[in-house]
């Protein structure tokens, strides 16, 4: 059983980040909560919990006209002056955009972000700018942007915090003082690592039944959706229900009684008539098929939502290990565009959509300049080769590949801006073909050192160097120390590992029914997809033939020293079933180990960074 060690590292801090963001200090109020006819608040993934509590908060606790609104409210460019606006987003996500196209439409708007005029996406960080620019006030969320992973720990327990601190502001500023609004940061603090540690006396399998659900008395289910949201993110399942105590007798009781099911009592000390139900709703349940199972907190009010959020964090990451799920790389991985990033409809404000991927070579130096200030401060650098290829594909194939991975990483990586792949390489198994260009070791070296040094000293702060040609894979692995001395302060990533890719390649093929040894290692079917792909016009259909590897065949023993005394034709693989179609599917599945590779690197810093605060 391995543990998350990036997800594991968030959890243990958490219970300091929730005393930082109880302590810090808040801008004040852009508006008269008793002037406004409704404080909105929204939200988007885990921040529209910090919406929903903030809009009880206000409403319930402190008496003032609040309610909390989906970003999707926000499509027809809605802003209203009669109206103040609260917005929480860690990163300033596309769709939480969406509510930011009008800030000075309203009569005052409060963006709780971690996104920072050093920190997040360019296009965030020009909504931040453009938000301050018109009078949006900003409260900072402590901690960061958590990236590398589908699951969040850090940000909704800082955000928990920050709504209890802005609801208090805002009551403050609106002369109603309720202390059920004030938090004991030290308190709290401690009861989330006393939940922590109880993890250990419950059951490891809670959420292997036919239905895992939670149950809440009092209102209270309405604000914990960010447990369900957790277990379905971490454990990559659909997410459990939250049932009231009283609903439970009617639907939700029915659907699960015939199936295995575990039932999770978000229990609170304080909850007026709590026991009582829970002792009704237990004598329902049919214990040959059933648990109830009760998630104890001792803090006050809403202030339970940090032990219960601990409390099924620790429980998820514990089913994470368990089940060995990959939370670097999950389902559905780039795929969510389509509802990420919606566009505004014809006809209503713009919205500023994340600007297509850089190209260094298509910039002027000027617009270089504005892309560093906005925050697009990592170079990629993708090496490529001009080699043979076999009959059918040309010398450029890796060269063409490598920018098309490039542009793919770029999409995917917003802070990124990508150079042009470099066309020669370390090709020398390839140079009893004509035409085959190949660098010395040495001399790659030296000049991969010039380049780095270049962007470091112009001003990108990471550079991210991979390889779309095999030959280069040893020096990439073996140079990474000295390349990063020759590029301080700027940190590197060098992607390599070329039997990992050969894996991921493998796996891609077979979900074609492509076996491993037609796919290839060299102009086989793979790249040959590809290219049929990107330009299919350059691909010589027909010419290619079969030269499949040997099954377990030693790669370095095919290619060296002379690949053309075991392939004469140069192809290692079989590109006659190659199809332009799985082309996407090939650089999407290449793309993933980059973007995953930098991201792990990228976290590592981050985290540390955390530590240190």
């Amino acid at each position: 059983m391995t543990a998350d060690r990036l997800l594991a590292a968030r959890l243990r801090g958490a219970p300091a980040l929730v005393r930082r963001a109880a302590a810090q200090p808040l801008p004040a109020v852009p508006f008269l909560p008793r002037a406004a006819r409704a404080v909105l608040v929204t939200g988007v993934g885990s921040s529209a919990a910090h919406a929903r509590l903030l809009a009880h908060l206000l409403a319930e606790v402190a008496g003032l006209p609040a309610r909390a609104v989906p970003a999707g409210a926000f499509l027809a460019g809605r802003a209203d002056r009669r109206d103040a606006l609260v917005v929480f987003s860690q990163g300033l996500s596309p769709n939480a955009r969406l509510a930011l196209h009008d800030v000075a439409g309203w009569l005052g708007v409060v963006l709780v972000t971690a996104v920072t005029g050093r920190r997040g996406s360019a296009a965030a960080r020009a909504t931040l700018a453009r938000a301050r620019t018109a009078g949006a006030r900003v409260v900072a969320l402590p901690g960061g942007i958590e990236s590398g992973r589908l699951l969040r720990l850090a940000g909704p327990l800082a955000g928990y915090a920050t709504a209890h601190r802005l609801a208090a502001a805002i009551a403050a500023a609106a002369g109603v003082e309720q202390p059920a609004l004030r938090l004991a940061p030290t308190r709290i603090a401690a009861a989330m690592r006393r939940a922590a540690a109880a993890v250990a006396r419950l059951p490891a399998d809670l959420f292997d039944a036919d239905v895992s659900a939670f149950l809440a008395s009092g209102g209270y289910g309405a604000l914990a959706g960010n447990l369900a949201l957790t277990v379905g993110e971490g454990l990559l399942a659909p997410p459990p229900p939250v049932w009231d105590l009283l609903d439970f007798a009617h639907g939700p009781f029915q659907a699960l009684f015939a199936r295995r099911a575990t039932v999770l009592a978000l229990t609170r000390r304080d909850a007026a008539g709590e026991p009582e139900l829970l002792r009704r709703a237990a004598r329902m349940l049919d214990r040959r098929r059933h648990r109830l199972v009760a998630l104890p907190a001792t803090l006050p009010g809403t202030q339970a939502l940090f032990e219960h959020q601990m409390l099924v964090d620790a429980l998820v990451l514990r089913a994470i290990a368990a089940r060995g799920i990959d939370q670097a790389r999950w389902p559905g991985h780039g795929r969510d565009g389509p509802l990420y990033r919606v566009a505004r409809p014809a006809g209503a404000a713009a919205v500023v959509a994340d600007p297509p991927p850089p190209a260094l070579a298509e910039l002027a130096w000027p617009e270089l300049r504005a892309a560093l200030r906005a925050g697009r401060t990592t170079a990629v650098v993708p090496l490529g080769a001009t080699e043979q290829h076999g009959p059918h594909l040309p010398f450029a194939t890796d060269t063409w590949i490598a920018d098309a991975l490039a542009e793919r990483f770029c999409a995917r990586v917003p802070e990124a801006v990508r150079l042009p792949a470099l066309p020669f390489g370390c090709s020398a198994e390839h140079a009893g073909f004509p035409g085959t260009v190949t660098l010395r070791w040495r001399t790659l070296r030296a000049l991969l050192a010039d380049v780095l040094a270049s962007l470091a000293g112009g001003g990108f702060r990471h550079l991210v160097v991979f390889s779309a040609h095999g030959g280069n894979d040893a020096l990439l692995r073996e140079e990474r120390a000295a390349w990063q001395a020759a590029a301080r302060p700027a940190r590197i990533t060098v992607v390599h590992g070329l039997p990992r890719l050969a894996r991921r390649w493998a796996q891609a093929s077979a979900r074609f029914g492509i076996a491993p040894a037609a796919s290839g290692q060299h102009a086989g079917e793979l790249e040959t997809s590809i290219l049929l792909g990107l330009r299919a016009a350059a691909v010589r259909v027909g010419a290619g033939r079969a030269r499949p590897a040997a099954p377990g065949a030693d790669a370095h023993a095919l290619f060296y020293p002379d690949l053309r005394a075991t392939a004469p034709d140069g192809v290692v693989g079989d590109p006659r079933p190659a199809a332009a179609a799985r082309a996407a599917a090939y650089l999407d599945a290449w793309c993933d180990l980059l973007v995953a590779d930098y991201r792990r690197a990228k976290n590592r810093h981050t985290t540390k960074g955390i530590q240190k605060a």
